[in-house]
């Protein structure tokens, strides 16, 4: 499904921009304190979360300040983010320093200070220091150095201006101390100076005014004030954000798997969002590239369009790029920015092939520079070597979630209605779509290798859709068009030369565990024979990775079919259990945010990971009892479903029940002839995490029956199982299951159950 979560996004920076401007004018106080892994909501685009504060960059670069919570140190990142950090006090014009009594810190429109002897974080009187302070020259004191710098004269009758005092007084987190002054104008605006603050109005806008730049200027380099040490920029470093989940396990490989991943990150922050990933044992993540944001190209807006602008990592990133422009054939609306772009006839270089240049620039941007350490890119940005030409091309409604691409449709090929005439201008038909798609796939390849020779394309990600879109008998229209499409290429030493343009293949598969299987099944084999399909020497035969992008569980009201967290949790071990069964090669949970650690969705992604980690990929010892694929598998097949995945020293076995009623399950552990006679390392664990340690013989387990089980179309639906367990133990212990699980079973349709219909199965 297309991800909407970046729009909801900026929704939200709108929401605390608007509530930053009310407070401002005296009509809303500023937002509750918030954790410090919200913070990029408030801080300026080009800033960088960190796990402990934020950066800073000065002039665009990768030097600049931190604003940090120090151990046994200063709290100033709390206290700035608390309140609503940049829209107050502006960026950091210094490092944290420090005096006998204090630590302190200048931004643009505050000191802030923190004593030594304990105590919170707050606003130094920095008006009152300036004054009180060393005569900035001996012709004029501080205070009227101030009125000529465009404040009112300090200690001059005070009187506070009616829209700043209500401002103050819905606001009084932000300790501005008592009046200093009596209001002044000055160029439109209306000033006030308090001990700590200077503030001006503009119309009804009240703001928090720029002294810390005066406060730098009067004082910078002198001991008392400001020492020049605090002055010396500081370089933005990423630090350690690996971790691996799977180290006490079964196996001889231990640390992070880098095949398990997500989408959208970023979402979370850094500090929240990397802590989030290493609990989970995820290596990489999804991020997007909004074309469809840029108003004309330029290298200078591309970071802007990024979600990962704030987000910078250590892990792996791969970017999506997706949505037409304006300037390039589409537009912000519906559904024109889900035109193909213009210009896609010409050659990836030329500077009317809006798509290829735009592919050129921004790969060239974040290529790795080599041997850099921590890895970097050209933009400072987080370096990306894989990336995706577009998300789920095959959805062909407007209508239908995730549709991304097509623009207009030929309406009477959508409606099926109307007989196929020649579509009307602006529309296009399913051959035009899938033509202009093709010709995108080449344009991105050709752009993107020449920007970068050693990135990876990875082909637009497929869905599995509505049958309305793909009737065919394994719903892999597009790809099969795609394989045509290579077929009739005539310049066959380029298309070798070329690697068939790309490299990879994604799916994003929103079906139950089953449908996962047979898909992920369907275009293994797909791949593993693409050299045939062709009729040319594959160059990749054997390295291209197939990838579950999106795996995710979603309601159909329509169906009557609805889950909550702990379906999720049963849905994403079953899923990513069936996906390597088929012939995966990495799998993503779809999105991050979507697998809280303190929801069982979160766990059973853990569970996942965890027992799955290091699984060795298409293994010949893989094996599914039984073989059950399909979507007749939810609602035809009664039974117990065992899923063997070994990897180095190692095997996991995953059990699941799909039948309506709990099932009784006795596993039981043998040593290997010849086997070290130690007492082995066996571990099981159930959906939520909930882990035990077994020994050898006999041991019996009853496998819930599926929790939500619906009727449509006459029969009996489950599309996730239930009583989900999984066990990891040494390749040298064998494992039988009483009853045992068959190879093949007979598919019964399981006619439809009274009261079934989105009710727990008991």
């Amino acid at each position: 499904m297309l991800v909407t979560s970046w729009a909801a996004q900026i929704g939200r920076r709108r929401v605390l921009a608007l509530l930053a401007a009310l407070a401002a004018a005296g009509l809303a106080r500023l937002p509750a304190p918030r954790l410090a892994s919200g913070a990029r909501q408030t801080l300026p685009p080009e800033a960088i979360e960190t796990a402990d504060g934020a950066f800073f960059p000065h002039g665009g670069g990768l030097t600049g300040f931190y604003v940090r919570n120090v151990p046994n140190g200063p709290q100033f990142w709390s206290f700035y983010d608390a309140a609503g950090g940049h829209s107050w006090y502006g960026p950091p014009l210094s490092r944290a320093w420090s005096d006998a009594n204090a630590w302190y810190q200048l931004f643009a429109n505050a000191l802030f200070s923190q004593p030594k002897s304990g105590g919170a974080a707050g606003l130094a009187p920095m008006v009152e220091l300036i004054v009180t302070g060393p005569p900035v020259s001996s012709s004029f004191s501080n205070a009227t150095k101030l009125e000529f710098d465009g404040w009112p004269k300090h200690g001059a009758g005070p009187s506070v201006d009616d829209a700043i005092r209500t401002f103050v007084g819905a606001n009084p987190a932000l300790q501005t101390g008592a009046a200093r002054s009596a209001p002044r104008s000055v160029a439109g605006k209306v000033r006030n100076l308090f001990a700590n603050v200077g503030l001006e109005r503009s119309g009804s806008h009240v703001r928090l005014g720029a002294l810390g730049q005066r406060y730098k200027h009067y004082f910078q380099g002198r001991a008392s004030r400001l020492p020049s040490d605090a002055l010396a920029l500081e370089s933005f470093e990423l630090g350690d954000q690996t971790a691996g989940i799977s180290d006490d396990l079964p196996g001889t490989v231990k640390g992070a798997d880098r095949g398990f991943g997500c989408t959208l990150a970023s979402e979370e922050g850094v500090a929240a969002g990397i802590d989030h990933m290493n609990r989970l044992g995820l290596w990489w993540d999804r991020e997007q590239f909004l074309w469809g944001a840029m108003t004309d190209y330029s290298g200078a807006a591309l970071p802007a369009i990024a979600t990962d602008r704030n987000f910078r990592v250590s892990k792996q990133v791969v970017g999506l790029l997706q949505f037409t422009p304006a300037y390039a054939g589409g537009g912000p609306s519906e559904p024109q920015k889900y035109n193909p772009p213009s210009g896609l006839h010409l050659p990836a270089a030329h500077s009317s092939n809006h798509f290829g240049r735009f592919v050129r620039g921004v790969v060239e941007s974040r290529k790795p520079i080599p041997n850099s350490s921590p890895r970097a890119s050209a933009s400072g940005l987080n370096p990306i070597s894989r990336w995706i030409p577009w998300n789920e091309p095959d959805i062909c409604r407007p209508s239908m979630p995730g549709y991304a691409w097509g623009g207009v449709p030929h309406k009477r090929w959508v409606d099926r209605t109307g007989g196929s005439g020649a579509p009307l201008d602006g529309e296009l038909d399913d051959a035009g779509r899938e033509q202009a798609l093709f010709r995108l796939v080449q344009v991105a390849f050709d752009a993107m290798i020449a920007a970068d020779p050693q990135a990876r394309l990875i082909f637009p990600t497929l869905g599995l859709v509505d049958r309305s879109c793909d009737d065919t008998p394994r719903q892999m229209k597009l790809w099969d068009g795609w394989v045509r499409f290579l077929a009739s290429q005539q310049n066959r030493a380029a298309l070798v030369a070329n690697g068939f343009f790309f490299h990879d293949v994604s799916l994003a598969l929103h079906k139950e565990p089953e449908r996962v299987y047979e898909m992920v099944a369907n275009y293994r084999q797909a791949l593993d024979g693409l050299a045939a399909s062709v009729g040319a020497t594959d160059p990749l035969a054997g390295s291209r990775r197939l990838i579950v992008m999106e795996a995710g569980l979603e309601d159909d009201p329509g169906l009557g079919a609805h889950f909550d967290d702990t379906d999720t949790a049963h849905f994403i071990i079953q899923t990513m259990a069936n996906a390597l069964a088929a012939g995966a090669d990495e799998l993503a949970l779809h999105k991050l945010a979507d697998y809280p650690m303190s929801s069982d969705a979160g766990k059973g992604a853990r569970v996942a990971v965890r027992y799955m980690s290091h699984v060795t990929r298409q293994h010949p010892g893989i094996a599914k009892r039984p073989n059950i694929r399909g979507e007749q598998a939810a609602n035809a097949y009664a039974g117990p479903v065992r899923i063997d995945l070994p990897g180095p020293g190692f095997v996991t076995s995953v059990f699941y029940n799909r039948q309506r009623q709990p099932l009784d399950l006795t596993l039981t552990f043998a040593s290997a002839a010849g086997a070290d006679a130690s007492a082995p390392s066996i571990h099981l664990s159930n959906h939520a995490g909930a882990e035990r340690t077994l020994g050898l013989g006999a041991h019996t387990l009853t496998l819930a029956a599926p929790r939500h089980t619906f009727n449509a179309y006459g029969k009996n639906w489950a599309w996730v199982g239930g009583g989900t367990h999984v066990v990891r133990y040494p390749d040298t212990v064998t494992l039988r299951t009483t009853p045992s699980i068959p190879a093949a079973a007979a598919y019964r349709t399981i006619r439809a159950i009274e009261g079934a219909s989105a009710a727990a199965a008991s």
